[in-house]
């Protein structure tokens, strides 16, 4: 098998590549058709949006704003777009719920080549590599992420190793050209929309540079780490150039979004229970989502503190010790990081981080600490692998002796004694639910782990014996044990189903009207699919996105967000209501049911667009939104800025929304003179027009867009031009353009 994978190199990706159709099989070739990726958020946030995204293209739009959520949205400098993520474009080509899927499955097999080529580079042999890919791309982890749907985070997952192997390349070969790959790897990967995964991206280029300099010939560590912080820090700044078209847009977005820098408390949200390192070893120890009628009943969530790789892998932690090897250091040293960082503040290393990094306060999820866990497992099952094909057969017995005689049986009889301790418990319990059932699935997990013991001690055990043929037969056994140990855990909660539009936003196109008043607010449920106004056209007050704007929250969380007879919701110009219960509500009356749905009008709704005439200067929008509360003022004609502005004043001014498209927004004044406030977000990048000349747009009612305009008739225009983009994309344009210009150079001089 080593040799043939030597002759062939090309073998091993279209090895991987086989594995991953089968390990995706159900995603790339469903049993019936429409059968899709049924992941929570790929539901609720990423088919909703590229969906949006992909029918604006279609029309002939580039959508850089999105007015169907919140009251208006970016899109340009939203990571979950991933609008200039080259590979995310055959979303829109292909279809977007079935596109979603075959680019996660592209990025799955790129990833586990990605991770291949990177236990290489430590001198693991092709075997090991491969099965090294394997772990990484198709075990515990990563199918934990498929589970929610984590779209951008498992297409970044999928460069960690490149970019990784890239830095490595980079040090080996000590010249400027081979940056390149390094800053190109790492800019895709910032573009490809998950910033938290590629902070920990960073932590791992960390520690190469740190294992650079522990592996530098004594009295050379001082040049070695200067040579290797700078060839990072210019990985790392070519990077963000390349990636400037979305890193700019979205800092500016982070800046102005509700999610700050937050405190330890907010940093250390869902840490990993210590207790739930037992899933190492015990996946299904406190359920899976996959087992009726419990399913997962441990510490939220699932998909965060799952990084099985493996029982083989787990055991290659222990039996690398009696192979000193300095490589095997590196993926020790990966897993204490990951197994500290993972349990948050209790680790102590979290609140240093999160202090002395810039804007590690805003990602929650230690437990993600635990990728470079199954990171370093990996990595020690490849060296073992290559080291058992290596040695010689008496360093194979005397490394292997205690894991045969010791290790391996007393784990596998305490599985099976611990096994039948629990089935004994279920069958004499009084099956008072939860717990009975509970401990029979924790009997069944215990079972397996036995099972799957016994497989590991065979083929340890082949590995010891002198027959020829031995080593051959251990080899092909191990890696079909290491497959199918990873896939038992990852392929069940892998959900695939066909996801069809819930029926309170398909009875929503028949019962309420789509127009630039047509204002919806879903009343019950508030969460669920409120994003789903962004495919049937509808501008929802509600959405769900975890960069939502601060001054939209200040404004719906100073009543109940989803309450129809807020002052709030009626400022917003709310118009129709769906729910899913009959309502009392005064003022609105019954136009429609379809689908268990009931959906109302209000009969006197409040203008998307007016001309306040009392204007009021309140910098503090916590005083603004108690005013907006208080039922004695006037909300149309009492207006709230943060800044002193001169309007004309006037009497029976009125204004028309006469065009409404993604990007721009047209309405018509007349009569009196004042500020016209139109009902939508206040954002950086919108610009007004008054009769074709230029306008302040001021941030009015804390949230919304207002403009002075004079008495008489007028045409005011908002167009969304935000510079942040332009700026974003001209950087990027220019880095990606000098990027190749340097390729080829470098490409040509290596030629001479």
């Amino acid at each position: 098998m080593e040799k043939t994978l030597a002759r062939r190199p090309w073998l091993s990706p279209l090895a991987l590549a086989i594995l991953t159709i089968i390990f995706l099989r159900q995603v790339i070739l469903p049993v019936e058709a429409g059968v899709v990726l049924n992941g929570k958020d790929l539901q609720e946030m990423f088919y909703p949006l590229q969906t949006f995204i992909s029918e604006a293209l279609k029309a002939g739009t580039l959508p850089l704003w999105n007015p169907r959520q919140f009251l208006g949205h970016p899109v340009i400098g939203n990571p979950h777009a991933a609008l200039f993520y080259p590979l995310n474009w055959l979303v829109w080509l292909i279809g977007v719920q079935r596109g979603i899927g075959l680019v996660l499955v592209l990025h799955t097999w790129f990833g586990a080549w990605g991770m291949e080529r990177f236990t290489r580079s430590f001198g693991a042999s092709r075997v090991g590599a491969l099965l090294a890919g394997v772990i990484f791309s198709m075990s515990g982890w990563a199918a934990a992420h498929y589970f929610p749907g984590h779209y951008n985070l498992l297409m970044v997952f999928a460069w960690i190793p490149w970019v990784m192997l890239a830095y490595r390349y980079a040090l080996r070969r000590g010249t400027w050209v081979a940056l390149l790959p390094g800053m190109a790897g790492l800019g895709l990967a910032l573009l490809a929309g998950y910033p938290p995964l590629v902070v920990y991206m960073g932590f791992g280029l960390i520690s190469l540079w740190l294992y650079h300099i522990g592996t530098a010939p004594e009295g050379q560590e001082v040049r070695a780490g200067w040579e290797a912080g700078w060839r990072l820090a210019a990985i790392g700044v070519g990077g963000l150039i390349l990636a400037a078209a979305l890193v700019i847009p979205a800092a500016q977005l982070t800046r102005l979004a509700s999610r700050e820098a937050g405190d330890l408390e907010f940093a250390n949200t869902f840490a990993l229970p210590p207790a739930q390192y037992l899933s190492l070893a015990l996946p299904g120890l406190f359920g899976r989502p996959d087992w009726a009628p419990y399913f997962y009943w441990g510490a939220d969530f699932y998909e965060e503190h799952n990084a099985y790789a493996g029982l083989l892998p787990l055991l290659a932690v222990p039996l690398m010790i009696r192979w000193p090897r300095r490589e095997a250091w590196y993926f020790y040293g990966l897993i204490a990081f990951g197994l500290v960082m993972a349990v948050g503040i209790e680790g102590a290393l979290m609140p240093l981080l999160v202090r002395w990094v810039p804007g590690l306060g805003m990602f929650r999820v230690p437990a993600r600490g635990m990728m470079y866990v199954m990171f370093g497992m990996a990595g020690l099952t490849a060296l073992l692998v290559t080291n058992l094909q290596a040695a010689s057969l008496d360093e194979r017995r005397r490394a292997l002796r205690p894991a045969l005689r010791r290790w391996i049986p007393a784990a596998a009889a305490g599985s099976f004694g611990l096994s039948v301790f629990f089935s004994g418990w279920y069958a004499s319990a009084s099956h008072v639910e939860p717990m009975p059932l509970r401990a029979f699935e924790v009997a069944g997990t215990l079972a397996m782990a036995g099972v799957i013991l016994c497989g590991v001690w065979v083929v340890l055990w082949l590995w010891t014996r002198p027959e020829p043929k031995a080593p051959g037969w251990a080899l092909g056994l191990a890696a079909l044990l290491i497959v199918l140990d990873a896939w038992h855990v990852g392929i069940p909660v892998i959900g695939v189903s066909q996801v069809i539009e819930p029926g309170m936003w398909t009875g929503a196109r028949t019962n309420i009207p789509l127009g630039a008043d047509a204002r919806v607010l879903q009343v019950s449920p508030a969460g669920g699919t409120t994003n789903l106004a962004s495919v049937t056209g509808h501008l929802h007050v509600l959405g769900y996105d975890p960069l939502h704007l601060a001054t939209f929250d200040t404004l719906a969380d100073n009543d109940a967000e989803n309450d129809p007879q807020t002052r709030v919701n009626e400022l917003f110009g709310v118009k129709y209501l769906l729910s899913n219960e009959q309502l009392d509500a005064p003022g609105y009356e019954l136009i429609g049911i379809a689908y268990d749905t009931f959906y109302y009008e209000r009969t006197e709704a409040f203008p998307r667009a007016w001309i306040g005439t009392d204007i009021v200067v309140e910098p503090n929008d916590e005083a603004v939104a108690a005013r907006i509360d208080d039922q004695t003022t006037d909300l149309q004609q009492t207006a709230f800025v943060d800044e002193a502005v001169t309007c004309p004043a006037g009497e029976d001014g009125s204004a028309t929304i006469s065009e409404y498209n993604l990007n721009d927004v047209t309405i018509t004044t007349s009569g009196g003179g004042g500020l016209l406030v139109l009902s939508d977000q206040y954002y950086p990048g919108w610009h007004a027009t008054v009769d074709g000349d230029e306008a302040d747009i001021v941030r009015t009612d804390v949230a919304l867009r207002g403009v002075c305009v004079p008495a008489g008739e007028h045409t005011v225009r908002f167009e969304f031009r935000p510079l942040s983009l332009v700026a974003g994309v001209g950087v990027s344009a220019v880095g990606w353009l000098v990027w190749l210009a340097a390729m080829v150079i470098g490409w040509r001089r290596k030629r001479l």
